[in-house]
């Protein structure tokens, strides 16, 4: 049987699946990732992703599949990085991810250069601190011998996986849309905003379509991962495009939600909209679409404080504290709570953009029970989510999203998502690897298994329909009375601080 391996390097975890022809989902691998925090620094060691492949690599060949099986490998991975590398491809320091807002006055430096206006037309965003270009420029200016030794930066994940077993330094259009320094029509990269700066173009990785091959797996790869020599190495795509086509949204009309440690709700777009507030414009896999999509920096990792906070101490922090959180959540009754949660515990990004945006619960009384705290820590997520979503929808309609990432797990997160949004929830089966799975559908059209992205969309998806929720009436009435107030709390809070 051949396969296609698929690798989502995320920021919690490393999974890895292989994918036969048939679109069925073989060997399902995943391995933590540490995360270093400082304030408002975010940092992750790239050699910990490269091991993370390496070890799934090796789980697959243990259990019996075999490297001649292997059609291509192919990758998602976290976006917005900034990944300085030296010559030998290795890094010369931690990289610095996209939830990291260090670089916001060299961002306001790009602002006060080529303005707002002329950003957002060029690139189809805004551009802010948490972008890779600033984070260049904050590199040179504060970590000079670190810069100095660098000779490309990478922008994913897995990009960085991608030089290890090519040795070739490359990234997709998806991926490139959150860097600041793209011009998404023409997807190309804008070196004269670089070299405005004193930048070399030579520092970006080379642009390639998701299913373009950006290299094959060379010999010492080879001896470190098992994967044959020459085997096909796909460009992949970033995590927001793969999710996109993990969730079989390829077409306008369609949107979906994804819950992991940061979060985004996003829909196909034709041209680029006129939103603000922290939306995003992403080039899609179809070279005609693009992604418009309101990222959320609060999403599993609230659901994890929660769990840290208000869990059982007895019980083990993984699945066993978690279904702990949901017996205790099950006694709540939306109808008669008046506790509000505001989830920005990372600062945001949309619907409003302030790195320095705290969280905050609201309604507290001495009756007030851990359950339902963490209920409301649940439904100020859902509540953030239906405020992007109605950003993105204006005066639309949509009766139906899909919901996706490790989030939806939860069944009792699902059901609060429903009810908030007043929408049916659909949750795919093993909802937790499709962004692996949508960086597949890259080897699907490489190798012609598939013709097109909404061939593998329409011919492969449908069968991993999982689970649908549907609004509770009573409970979505509650929730509009709760909703009138969070959209106020912000506001207040901020006046606070």
């Amino acid at each position: 049987m051949q396969y296609i391996a698929a690798f989502d390097i995320g920021t919690t975890n490393a999974k890895g699946i292989l994918v036969s022809q048939d679109g069925v989902i073989h060997g399902e691998k995943t391995k933590p990732i540490q995360t270093y925090y400082e304030e408002n620094r975010v940092e992750q060691n790239p050699e910990v992703w490269w091991q993370a492949v390496r070890e799934i690599a090796q789980d697959w060949w243990e259990s019996g599949f075999q490297p001649e099986e292997i059609q291509a490998i192919t990758f998602s991975g976290q976006m917005e990085d900034c990944i300085p590398i030296d010559s030998g491809g290795k890094p010369v320091r931690r990289a610095i991810l996209y939830s990291d807002s260090r670089a916001e006055s060299e961002a306001q430096q790009i602002l006060e250069r080529f303005g707002e206006e002329g950003i957002r037309q060029e690139t189809g965003n805004h551009l802010d601190g948490q972008m890779t270009f600033p984070k260049m420029i904050w590199l040179r200016e504060n970590d000079p011998d670190c810069f100095s030794k660098t000779e490309c930066f990478l922008v994913s994940s897995k990009d960085y996986v991608i030089r290890q077993l090519t040795g070739q330094n490359v990234t997709d259009p998806t991926s490139a849309a959150t860097t600041g320094m793209m011009n998404l029509l023409e997807r190309t990269w804008l070196s004269t905003w670089l070299s405005s700066f004193g930048l070399q173009s030579s520092y970006l990785p080379e642009l390639l379509a998701p299913d373009e091959i950006a290299g094959y797996v060379m010999e010492t790869a080879s001896s470190l991962t098992g994967f044959k020599i020459g085997t096909p190495v796909l460009c992949g795509i970033g995590d927001a495009g793969a999710t996109t086509l993990g969730a079989g949204v390829t077409e306008i009309g369609e949107m979906y939600a994804y819950l992991g440690t940061t979060g985004w709700v996003a829909l196909p777009a034709a041209a680029v909209s006129p939103l603000g507030n922290g939306v995003f414009h992403l080039a899609h896999a179809p070279n005609d679409i693009l992604i418009a999509i309101a990222p959320l920096l609060n999403a599993g990792n609230v659901h994890h404080w929660a769990l840290s906070i208000f869990g059982d101490p007895n019980r083990a922090e993984g699945e066993e504290g978690f279904a702990y959180l949901e017996e205790i959540m099950a006694n709540t009754d939306p109808s008669i709570r008046k506790v509000i949660f505001l989830p920005y515990l990372h600062g945001e990004r949309s619907p409003i953009q302030d790195p320095d945006a705290s969280g905050s619960f609201i309604g507290l009384k001495a009756t007030t029970t851990r359950g339902e705290m963490s209920a409301a820590v649940l439904e100020g997520v859902a509540m953030a989510i239906r405020q992007v979503m109605e950003l993105l929808l204006g005066e639309k309609e949509i009766q139906r999203i899909t919901l996706i990432g490790g989030g939806s797990r939860s069944r009792i997160w699902n059901q609060i998502i429903a009810d908030v949004c007043h929408c049916n929830v659909v949750v795919p089966k093993d909802s937790e690897f499709l962004p692996a799975l949508g960086a597949a559908a890259a080897g699907f059209v490489r190798s012609g298994w598939a013709n097109s992205y909404t061939d593998f969309s329409k011919g492969f998806l449908p069968v991993r329909v999982g689970e649908e929720y549907s609004p509770n009436a009573r409970n979505a009435l509650a929730y509009d009375k709760l909703y009138h107030n969070y959209l106020r709390l912000y506001s207040a809070v901020q006046a606070l601080s």
